[in-house]
Protein backbone atom coordinates (compact mmCIF):
# COMPACT_ATOMS: atom_id res chain seq x y z
CA UNK A 1 0.00 0.00 0.00
CA UNK A 2 1.81 3.32 -0.93
CA UNK A 3 2.52 5.69 1.86
CA UNK A 4 0.11 8.21 2.85
CA UNK A 5 0.98 11.81 4.94
CA UNK A 6 0.85 11.36 8.73
CA UNK A 7 -2.63 13.01 10.25
CA UNK A 8 -0.61 15.45 12.32
CA UNK A 9 1.45 16.59 9.09
CA UNK A 10 -1.78 17.54 7.39
CA UNK A 11 -3.40 19.20 9.99
CA UNK A 12 0.02 21.54 10.32
CA UNK A 13 -0.05 22.08 6.67
CA UNK A 14 -3.66 22.94 6.91
CA UNK A 15 -3.68 25.47 9.79
CA UNK A 16 -0.38 26.89 8.07
CA UNK A 17 -2.35 27.48 4.97
CA UNK A 18 -5.41 29.33 6.66
CA UNK A 19 -2.76 31.01 8.61
CA UNK A 20 -1.03 32.58 5.68
CA UNK A 21 -4.59 33.07 3.49
CA UNK A 22 -5.93 35.24 6.59
CA UNK A 23 -2.48 36.75 6.87
CA UNK A 24 -2.55 35.50 10.40
CA UNK A 25 1.05 35.15 12.06
CA UNK A 26 2.21 30.99 12.50
CA UNK A 27 2.94 30.07 15.52
CA UNK A 28 5.55 27.73 16.09
CA UNK A 29 4.61 24.17 15.60
CA UNK A 30 4.24 22.81 19.11
CA UNK A 31 4.31 18.97 17.86
CA UNK A 32 7.23 19.33 15.60
CA UNK A 33 7.99 16.23 14.30
CA UNK A 34 10.60 14.36 12.11
CA UNK A 35 8.38 11.64 10.49
CA UNK A 36 5.64 12.96 7.88
CA UNK A 37 4.82 9.49 6.33
CA UNK A 38 2.89 6.60 7.46
CA UNK A 39 2.21 3.27 5.32
CA UNK A 40 0.44 -0.13 6.27
CA UNK A 41 3.13 -2.89 5.02
CA UNK A 42 1.03 -5.71 6.28
CA UNK A 43 -2.37 -6.20 8.25
CA UNK A 44 0.20 -6.59 11.61
CA UNK A 45 2.74 -3.47 10.84
CA UNK A 46 2.24 0.19 10.20
CA UNK A 47 5.19 1.76 9.87
CA UNK A 48 6.27 5.74 9.97
CA UNK A 49 9.42 7.58 8.46
CA UNK A 50 10.45 10.95 6.97
CA UNK A 51 9.97 10.54 2.67
CA UNK A 52 12.73 11.00 0.85
CA UNK A 53 13.32 11.71 -2.97
CA UNK A 54 12.09 9.47 -4.80
CA UNK A 55 15.40 8.32 -6.55
CA UNK A 56 16.76 7.34 -2.59
CA UNK A 57 14.12 4.87 -2.41
CA UNK A 58 14.14 4.70 1.41
CA UNK A 59 12.88 3.08 2.96
CA UNK A 60 13.61 0.21 0.93
CA UNK A 61 11.22 -2.59 0.25
CA UNK A 62 13.92 -5.10 1.67
CA UNK A 63 13.65 -3.11 4.98
CA UNK A 64 10.10 -3.24 5.16
CA UNK A 65 9.86 -6.58 4.20
CA UNK A 66 12.41 -7.23 7.12
CA UNK A 67 10.41 -5.51 9.70
CA UNK A 68 7.03 -7.00 8.35
CA UNK A 69 8.56 -10.56 8.86
CA UNK A 70 10.07 -9.47 12.28
CA UNK A 71 6.27 -8.04 13.62
CA UNK A 72 4.96 -11.75 12.25
CA UNK A 73 7.82 -13.73 13.97
CA UNK A 74 7.62 -11.95 16.92
CA UNK A 75 4.06 -12.16 17.53
CA UNK A 76 4.64 -15.97 17.20
CA UNK A 77 7.22 -15.94 19.77
CA UNK A 78 5.55 -14.00 22.36
CA UNK A 79 2.28 -16.33 21.55
CA UNK A 80 4.44 -19.11 22.15
CA UNK A 81 6.02 -18.04 25.34
CA UNK A 82 2.05 -17.23 26.71
CA UNK A 83 1.37 -20.59 26.05
CA UNK A 84 3.90 -22.34 28.11
CA UNK A 85 3.32 -20.37 30.79
CA UNK A 86 -0.79 -20.56 30.35
CA UNK A 87 -0.39 -24.41 30.10
CA UNK A 88 1.30 -24.44 33.96
CA UNK A 89 -0.69 -21.65 35.43
CA UNK A 90 -3.94 -22.90 34.06
CA UNK A 91 -3.90 -26.29 33.16
CA UNK A 92 -1.15 -27.38 36.35
CA UNK A 93 1.03 -28.52 34.28
CA UNK A 94 4.60 -29.51 35.17
CA UNK A 95 7.27 -27.38 34.44
CA UNK A 96 9.24 -28.58 31.80
CA UNK A 97 13.25 -28.70 32.28
CA UNK A 98 13.78 -26.00 29.44
CA UNK A 99 11.36 -23.94 31.31
CA UNK A 100 13.63 -23.92 34.49
CA UNK A 101 16.41 -23.00 33.02
CA UNK A 102 14.67 -20.48 31.59
CA UNK A 103 13.45 -18.93 34.75
CA UNK A 104 17.09 -19.31 35.93
CA UNK A 105 18.75 -17.13 33.60
CA UNK A 106 16.50 -14.77 32.63
CA UNK A 107 14.33 -14.04 35.86
CA UNK A 108 17.32 -15.32 38.55
CA UNK A 109 14.28 -17.33 39.89
CA UNK A 110 16.03 -20.40 40.97
CA UNK A 111 14.67 -23.60 42.48
CA UNK A 112 14.46 -23.63 46.27
CA UNK A 113 15.76 -20.15 46.08
CA UNK A 114 13.63 -17.74 48.36
CA UNK A 115 15.13 -14.78 46.92
CA UNK A 116 16.63 -13.45 50.09
CA UNK A 117 12.89 -14.38 51.81
CA UNK A 118 10.85 -11.92 49.18
CA UNK A 119 9.33 -15.41 48.12
CA UNK A 120 7.39 -17.55 50.91
CA UNK A 121 9.01 -20.97 49.22
CA UNK A 122 9.89 -22.02 45.94
CA UNK A 123 8.54 -25.55 45.23
CA UNK A 124 8.70 -26.54 41.31
CA UNK A 125 5.01 -28.22 40.62
CA UNK A 126 3.82 -27.09 44.09
CA UNK A 127 0.75 -29.20 44.79
CA UNK A 128 -2.35 -26.98 44.97
CA UNK A 129 -3.67 -25.69 47.82
CA UNK A 130 -6.34 -22.85 48.66
CA UNK A 131 -4.08 -21.29 51.15
CA UNK A 132 -1.65 -20.75 49.07
CA UNK A 133 -3.47 -19.11 46.55
CA UNK A 134 -2.53 -16.01 48.28
CA UNK A 135 1.15 -16.50 48.73
CA UNK A 136 4.23 -14.85 47.32
CA UNK A 137 5.51 -18.02 45.93
CA UNK A 138 7.14 -19.73 42.78
CA UNK A 139 3.68 -19.49 41.16
CA UNK A 140 3.12 -16.36 42.09
CA UNK A 141 5.67 -15.39 40.43
CA UNK A 142 5.21 -17.53 37.34
CA UNK A 143 1.78 -16.01 37.22
CA UNK A 144 3.07 -12.26 37.39
CA UNK A 145 5.09 -13.45 34.10
CA UNK A 146 2.24 -15.12 32.34
CA UNK A 147 0.47 -12.22 32.54
CA UNK A 148 2.81 -10.01 31.13
CA UNK A 149 3.46 -12.20 28.14
CA UNK A 150 -0.09 -12.13 27.69
CA UNK A 151 -0.66 -8.46 27.66
CA UNK A 152 2.51 -8.88 24.95
CA UNK A 153 1.04 -11.45 23.00
CA UNK A 154 -2.20 -9.39 22.59
CA UNK A 155 -0.90 -6.13 21.84
CA UNK A 156 1.71 -7.95 19.09
CA UNK A 157 -0.65 -9.98 17.92
CA UNK A 158 -3.00 -7.01 17.17
CA UNK A 159 -0.92 -4.79 15.20
CA UNK A 160 2.50 -3.10 15.55
CA UNK A 161 3.53 0.74 14.65
CA UNK A 162 6.88 1.30 13.89
CA UNK A 163 8.78 4.65 13.56
CA UNK A 164 11.86 4.54 11.53
CA UNK A 165 15.15 6.31 13.73
CA UNK A 166 16.87 7.31 10.43
CA UNK A 167 19.83 8.00 12.57
CA UNK A 168 21.46 9.47 9.49
CA UNK A 169 19.29 12.00 8.33
CA UNK A 170 16.80 12.68 11.52
CA UNK A 171 17.41 16.53 12.43
CA UNK A 172 14.28 16.47 14.56
CA UNK A 173 14.55 14.59 17.90
CA UNK A 174 12.20 14.89 20.76
CA UNK A 175 10.80 18.19 19.06
CA UNK A 176 14.08 19.89 18.83
CA UNK A 177 16.36 20.53 16.30
CA UNK A 178 19.29 17.51 16.33
CA UNK A 179 22.23 17.04 14.54
CA UNK A 180 22.50 13.75 12.90
CA UNK A 181 25.79 14.14 12.52
CA UNK A 182 26.45 13.50 16.60
CA UNK A 183 23.61 10.44 16.07
CA UNK A 184 24.38 6.96 17.23
CA UNK A 185 25.13 4.43 14.43
CA UNK A 186 24.39 1.70 17.53
CA UNK A 187 21.32 2.65 18.29
CA UNK A 188 19.03 -0.27 17.53
CA UNK A 189 15.58 0.71 18.92
CA UNK A 190 14.50 3.06 21.40
CA UNK A 191 10.90 4.08 23.53
CA UNK A 192 10.50 6.90 25.17
CA UNK A 193 13.72 7.84 27.39
CA UNK A 194 14.87 3.75 26.79
CA UNK A 195 17.42 3.24 24.28
CA UNK A 196 19.10 0.25 23.32
CA UNK A 197 22.34 -0.03 21.82
CA UNK A 198 24.82 -3.16 21.52
CA UNK A 199 27.93 -2.02 23.36
CA UNK A 200 28.29 -2.84 26.96
CA UNK A 201 28.28 0.47 28.39
CA UNK A 202 25.05 1.67 26.83
CA UNK A 203 21.95 0.47 28.75
CA UNK A 204 20.52 3.60 30.92
CA UNK A 205 17.44 4.47 33.20
CA UNK A 206 13.98 4.65 31.99
CA UNK A 207 12.09 7.63 32.68
CA UNK A 208 8.30 6.82 31.95
CA UNK A 209 5.34 9.15 32.52
CA UNK A 210 2.51 8.53 34.66
CA UNK A 211 1.06 5.62 33.26
CA UNK A 212 1.51 1.99 34.69
CA UNK A 213 -1.44 0.10 33.52
CA UNK A 214 -0.69 -2.58 30.80
CA UNK A 215 -3.78 -1.95 28.79
CA UNK A 216 -3.12 1.51 27.41
CA UNK A 217 0.63 2.05 25.39
CA UNK A 218 -1.08 6.09 25.59
CA UNK A 219 1.85 8.47 26.75
CA UNK A 220 4.62 5.60 26.95
CA UNK A 221 6.02 6.88 23.73
CA UNK A 222 6.09 4.84 20.65
CA UNK A 223 8.45 2.08 19.50
CA UNK A 224 11.28 3.66 17.03
CA UNK A 225 14.00 0.89 15.47
CA UNK A 226 16.30 1.66 13.16
CA UNK A 227 15.08 0.23 9.33
CA UNK A 228 19.15 0.67 8.18
CA UNK A 229 20.81 -1.24 11.24
CA UNK A 230 18.01 -3.83 11.41
CA UNK A 231 17.53 -4.58 8.29
CA UNK A 232 20.66 -7.11 7.88
CA UNK A 233 19.68 -8.81 11.24
CA UNK A 234 18.48 -12.45 11.48
CA UNK A 235 14.57 -12.38 11.22
CA UNK A 236 14.58 -13.73 15.02
CA UNK A 237 17.28 -11.55 16.46
CA UNK A 238 14.74 -8.18 14.88
CA UNK A 239 11.91 -10.05 16.52
CA UNK A 240 13.63 -9.72 20.01
CA UNK A 241 14.34 -6.17 19.61
CA UNK A 242 10.82 -5.64 18.69
CA UNK A 243 9.63 -7.49 21.88
CA UNK A 244 12.55 -5.79 24.28
CA UNK A 245 10.80 -2.77 23.24
CA UNK A 246 7.14 -4.05 23.46
CA UNK A 247 7.91 -4.67 27.00
CA UNK A 248 8.85 -1.19 27.57
CA UNK A 249 5.42 0.09 26.03
CA UNK A 250 3.22 -1.80 27.25
CA UNK A 251 4.77 -3.33 30.62
CA UNK A 252 7.00 -0.16 31.90
CA UNK A 253 9.50 -2.12 32.07
CA UNK A 254 13.31 -0.95 32.59
CA UNK A 255 16.51 -1.52 31.09
CA UNK A 256 17.73 -2.94 34.42
CA UNK A 257 20.88 -5.03 32.47
CA UNK A 258 21.32 -5.78 29.14
CA UNK A 259 21.61 -10.40 28.38
CA UNK A 260 25.30 -9.89 26.92
CA UNK A 261 26.27 -7.60 29.86
CA UNK A 262 28.01 -9.19 33.06
CA UNK A 263 25.52 -7.72 35.23
CA UNK A 264 22.99 -9.26 33.80
CA UNK A 265 23.52 -12.64 36.17
CA UNK A 266 23.08 -11.02 39.21
CA UNK A 267 19.82 -8.91 38.77
CA UNK A 268 17.67 -9.71 41.85
CA UNK A 269 14.48 -11.29 40.82
CA UNK A 270 12.14 -8.15 41.83
CA UNK A 271 14.72 -6.56 38.96
CA UNK A 272 14.51 -9.23 36.64
CA UNK A 273 10.53 -8.85 36.38
CA UNK A 274 11.11 -5.58 35.83
CA UNK A 275 13.56 -6.56 32.77
CA UNK A 276 12.60 -5.85 29.25
CA UNK A 277 16.17 -8.15 28.42
CA UNK A 278 14.61 -10.59 30.68
CA UNK A 279 10.93 -10.59 28.95
CA UNK A 280 12.43 -10.83 25.45
CA UNK A 281 15.08 -13.68 25.60
CA UNK A 282 13.09 -15.95 27.72
CA UNK A 283 10.06 -15.75 25.27
CA UNK A 284 13.24 -16.38 22.36
CA UNK A 285 14.76 -19.62 24.22
CA UNK A 286 10.66 -20.91 24.82
CA UNK A 287 10.23 -20.65 21.32
CA UNK A 288 13.40 -22.12 20.35
CA UNK A 289 13.30 -24.96 22.95
CA UNK A 290 16.87 -24.04 24.15
CA UNK A 291 18.14 -21.14 26.33
CA UNK A 292 19.26 -18.41 24.70
CA UNK A 293 21.45 -15.12 25.78
CA UNK A 294 23.73 -12.33 24.59
CA UNK A 295 27.24 -13.06 25.66
CA UNK A 296 29.43 -11.25 27.73
CA UNK A 297 32.34 -11.95 25.44
CA UNK A 298 30.47 -11.12 22.14
CA UNK A 299 28.48 -7.93 21.45
CA UNK A 300 27.63 -8.80 18.48
CA UNK A 301 23.72 -7.44 17.92
CA UNK A 302 22.70 -10.17 15.96
CA UNK A 303 23.06 -13.78 17.75
CA UNK A 304 22.65 -16.62 16.02
CA UNK A 305 19.42 -17.91 18.69
CA UNK A 306 17.61 -20.57 15.95
CA UNK A 307 16.21 -20.74 12.76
Amino acid sequence: MPGFIKPTTLVRKAEVAVRQAVGAPVPADPRRGYTDTMEVISPQLLIGYKKQPSAQHYPSDTMKSAAAEATRLAARIVRKANDEFAGIMMLRRKESALMQDVLDKHFGLIAGDTAGGYLKDNIVDKKFSFRAVAEKDRRWVLEKIRQNMLSLSFHLNTGVYLIDIDASRRDIKVGADFNPATASQNEEAYVGHTKTKYDATSWRATNWKAVTNSISGFRKGEMHVSFEMLENYSPISYARVIIHEATHKYLCTADEAYAHENTYGTLSLTQALNNADSYAWAAVSLYCGAVKMGSPNDVNPDWAQCS
